[in-house]
Parts: structure tokens; C-alpha cells; sequence
């Protein structure tokens, strides 16, 4: 009795299992399409009702060796073997004289198991885009390699035969930006959803001179330039442009682990000039890239200096360089108690604070603490007239206690180390009491209003 309560509950936990195994293998198929048109020998690959991209492919000899209707894919194979239908040695998989090449889908066309139609890879690609076969589907290898990785068994597959080029079932087929042609992964160029061309964000946004932040905690990624800072989550129409919501024509949303975006979005968020050539078919995004403020993004912060908030406009957002957080020099040091002063002879920035008197360069070479070299890069860089500087060097130079909350976008600086509370238990102190001397300059002023 015991053996066949065993045997029945090893039954209902196969059948269950298989159950759920079926129901995922359908949901992964029906998420995925291939269409097949002999009158033009092109391959449609659809994945969640997106057109991803369309192959060139070989067909049947014959308008009849190409069986036309819809059929599901039953068997893939890797390395699948092959003889000839007029006999023959069998061919194993993956020598040169496999006409099949490395994959195989096999399809239950014709009431067959999915062995005697395929779409495959071959061993002649001048044959691709021409009538070569006994009745399957040739693709180019690297393209079967990457189709076969996408579709599951189960998937549907309709074989057609109309005049009509599939790649016109894109709007788009083609993007450059700044007039060349950007490196996207392979397939995953512009894709169609319905009436609408999204596009992958990242390779755009890196060619229009963007950098890209991705925080996995929020699943948000971030856009910036030295003067935008965009962020957006997949499948949310909510876009934040430089701390102001705003709301994207089209949601972005993930395909393959990238965030695609609609042609609108570089336009409306990113100041990018879009354009329509080649009759429409090509996307052109402009974007002149400044070398001067290259590798800058802007990074929006509230800012708090000894638990006083300090007021920061626009314009002197702090900036991200690599590893480096850059913040407005003279917000930064006036409310620590520095004088801040332009040395018109040195070409210099001068900061005066408690007996530390720091000298800056303006061309880029090291900083002079009362006179001599510090090793710290200060980063000072001069954007729209307004100074920015290297928070490590300010940490270095005067001991300042800094604590970043980079989920609540709250930067806290410490300088009186008397009130520091619980800062004043994780970082060191290092500052001088001694009387503030005046650099030479007008005091209080930079070139070109830097602040």
C-alpha cells in the first residue's frame, strides 16, 4: 500500500512539473514569431509582437518545395547531422561538408516531426537570398547562432509568398549620429512596435556624448551630460530631466537587458537635432560634442554645510568626472568660512581658510599648499564662468567631513569639526586656527563670475 501512495504521489509531481514545464515553454513561445517570405527570401523574427530585425535567407528550388502556412517549431538541434535524400553517408554535425551549419529548427510543416524542415545555417552562403533548397530555410551561421538562442520550442512560424520587402515593415532602418553610424549590438539596432521605431538608448546616448549611470537597487538609469542629467526606469513614462518630472511620449522599456526609447526622446529630453533622410528610412541625431567639457556629467545633489542647506540654482549643479564629484568652488568654500580670490598675474584660483593658503592653476598642473605641491588632483574646471572643484581635494586640504546619500541626493559637509556629531566618528580632522591672509586680485572675484 505504502509502494503505490509512493508511486501515485511520484505521478502527480511528474505531471505537475511537466504541467508547469508546458505552460512556460507556450508563454516563451508565444512571445516569439518568425515570418518567412519566399516571394523575397527575408526572415521577420518578432519577439513580444517587437520586430527585431528581418534576415536575408535561401528558400526552395521550386515555388512548391517551400511549404507555405503556419507551423511551430518542434526540435532544434545543435550540430545536427545530415545525409542526402538520395542516399548516402550520414554527414555529422559541424564538419564543412554539413550543408545544415551549426543549428537546426525544425518545423512540423506538412504534418512532418520536425526533421525533414528547418530553418538552418549552410556550408554556401552565396546561396543566401537565392532559390537553393529541397524545401528548407538557409540562414548566414552567425545569424542562425543568434536566432536559434531566441527561439523556444513551440514558436510559430508562417511561411509566405508576396512581393512585399519585410524590411519595410520598419519605419526606420538606419540611425547615425553626428553622421556616423553607431555600433549597435547585432539585431538589436532599430527595432518597430506597431507604428513606432524605438531605438537602444545606450549606444546613442554614448555617441552623443552622454555618460550612463545604472542603479541596479532602482532600476534607473541615468543620462548626463555637464548640462543634463536625465534618468528613466524601464516601463514608466515618468522621464526626470534636471530635477523636474516630466512625462516620455512613448514608455521605454527593456529587450534583451537594454532600455529602448522612442525617436521623440532624444529630441524632447536630450537637445538632440533629429532629421528624416534617405526617404525616410534613416534617423539622424545631432548633437555637437564639446571637447572641453567632455567626460563631464551632471549629478544633482542637495547640499548641506554644517547642517545649514545651501541654495544651489541650476547652473551650479555639481558635476561628476570619472570617480570625482565636482562642486561649485565658491558655494563650497565661502560657506566654510574661505576666501575664495582670483590671481590675474598667476592665473590662479587662491583659497584662504584658518592659515592654509591654496593656490590653484587654472591650466591643470598640481595645487600649492603654502607653497608646496599637493598630490591630490584639484579637477578645477571653469563651465559657463562658474568654478568647479574636486571634493577629495577639499577633504584633503582642510580636513572636511563629507557623507553622500546617493539614493536621497544629499551631500553633507562638515567643517566645524566641533559639531561634527556622528561624522566626526568616521573621518579624521586636519585644519588650522591660524588668521585668514588675503591673496592678491580683487577679492572676492574669478574670471568670468566662476563661483
Amino acid at each position: 500500500m505504502f509502494v503505490i501512495c509512493k508511486l501515485k504521489l511520484l505521478l502527480i509531481v511528474t505531471a505537475t512539473w511537466l504541467s508547469l514545464l508546458l505552460a512556460v515553454q507556450q508563454q516563451a513561445a508565444a512571445a516569439c514569431r518568425i515570418v518567412i517570405n519566399k516571394g523575397t527570401n527575408q526572415l521577420a523574427f518578432f519577439k513580444d509582437g517587437i520586430l527585431l530585425d528581418v534576415f536575408p535567407v535561401a528558400t526552395g528550388r521550386q515555388p512548391g518545395y517551400t511549404p507555405e502556412g503556419n507551423w511551430k517549431v518542434v526540435v532544434k538541434l545543435v550540430h545536427p547531422s545530415w545525409r542526402n535524400p538520395a542516399g548516402g553517408p550520414l554527414i555529422p554535425g559541424g564538419v564543412p561538408a554539413n550543408p545544415l551549419g551549426p543549428r537546426w529548427l525544425g518545423l512540423n510543416a506538412l504534418g512532418t516531426g520536425g526533421y525533414s524542415y528547418g530553418v538552418h545555417g549552410n556550408n554556401n552562403p552565396s546561396s543566401i537570398g537565392t532559390y537553393a533548397t529541397s524545401g528548407c530555410i538557409r540562414m548566414h551561421n552567425d545569424d542562425i547562432l543568434w536566432l536559434y538562442d531566441r527561439v523556444p520550442l513551440g514558436s510559430e512560424v508562417s511561411i509566405i509568398n508576396s512581393a512585399e520587402n519585410l524590411n519595410n515593415w520598419k519605419s526606420i532602418n538606419r540611425v547615425t549620429v553626428n553622421g556616423s553610424v553607431p555600433d549597435f549590438q547585432p539585431h538589436l539596432g532599430p527595432v518597430q512596435a506597431g507604428a513606432t521605431t524605438f531605438l537602444p538608448v545606450r549606444p546613442l546616448a554614448t555617441a552623443l556624448g552622454y555618460q550612463l549611470f545604472w542603479n541596479e537597487v532602482d532600476h534607473v538609469l541615468t543620462l548626463a551630460n555637464f548640462e543634463r542629467e536625465i534618468s528613466i526606469t524601464p516601463d514608466s513614462n515618468r522621464v526626470t530631466l534636471n530635477n523636474t518630472v516630466l512625462t516620455a511620449e512613448k514608455t521605454p522599456f527593456l529587450l534583451e537587458d537594454r532600455i529602448f526609447v522612442d525617436t521623440t526622446f532624444f529630441k524632447s529630453f536630450m537637445d538632440a537635432e533629429t532629421s528624416l533622410e534617405d526617404g525616410g528610412r534613416t534617423l539622424a541625431l545631432k548633437l555637437p560634442v564639446d571637447p572641453a567639457y567632455s567626460g563631464l556629467a551632471r549629478y544633482h545633489l542637495s547640499l548641506q554645510i554644517d547642517e545649514k542647506s545651501i541654495d544651489l540654482p541650476e547652473e551650479f549643479t555639481p558635476l561628476r568626472e570619472g570617480q570625482h564629484l565636482l562642486v561649485p568652488l565658491r558655494k563650497v568654500c565661502s560657506a566654510a568660512g574661505a576666501a575664495v580670490n582670483w590671481n590675474e598675474r598667476a592665473k590662479s584660483v587662491e583659497i584662504l581658510r584658518r592659515g592654509k593658503f591654496v593656490s590653484i592653476p587654472v591650466n591643470g598642473s598640481s595645487a600649492f599648499i603654502n607653497g608646496a605641491a599637493n598630490a591630490t588632483p584639484a579637477n578645477l574646471r571653469i563651465i559657463n564662468g562658474i568654478s568647479f572643484i574636486n571634493l577629495s581635494f577639499l577633504k584633503d586640504v582642510f580636513g572636511f567631513l563629507t557623507d553622500l546619500d546617493s539614493k536621497a541626493r544629499v551631500l553633507k559637509i562638515s567643517t566645524d569639526f566641533t559639531g561634527a556629531g556622528n561624522l566626526l566618528n568616521s573621518w579624521h580632522t586636519g585644519s588650522g586656527t591660524s588668521p585668514v591672509k588675503q591673496g592678491t586680485g580683487v577679492p572676492g572675484e574669478l574670471p568670468c563670475r566662476a563661483s
